[in-house]
């Protein structure tokens, strides 16, 4: 099936429903959690960008200045002994 009989048999579905309320409802929800599903997926799979990456270093380095300034950074790093049981 190419990708225009797909689009029309999807419409043709949907026309068949249309008059019942409850599963025009039904579908509208099944779609959006299809659509969800589908959106956690992309972002979840793609390689993080040049900004967020270098955010990412910005963040790490902040973190270890307030930690030697000797502010709360509590959360922020890990025990070694965690990091080794983890392993």
């Amino acid at each position: 099936m190419t990708a225009v009989e797909l689009r029309l048999t999807l419409l043709q579905e949907i026309a068949t429903i249309l008059d019942d309320e409850a599963l025009v409802k039904k579908a509208l929800t099944s779609i959006r959690r299809m659509k969800q599903a589908a959106s956690n997926v992309d972002q979840e799979d793609r390689e993080p960008t040049k900004e967020e990456m270098l955010d990412s270093i910005k963040n790490g380095l902040l973190a270890i200045k307030a930690r030697k300034d000797g502010k709360e950074t509590k959360g922020m790093f890990k025990d070694v002994n965690e990091l080794l049981n983890e392993i």
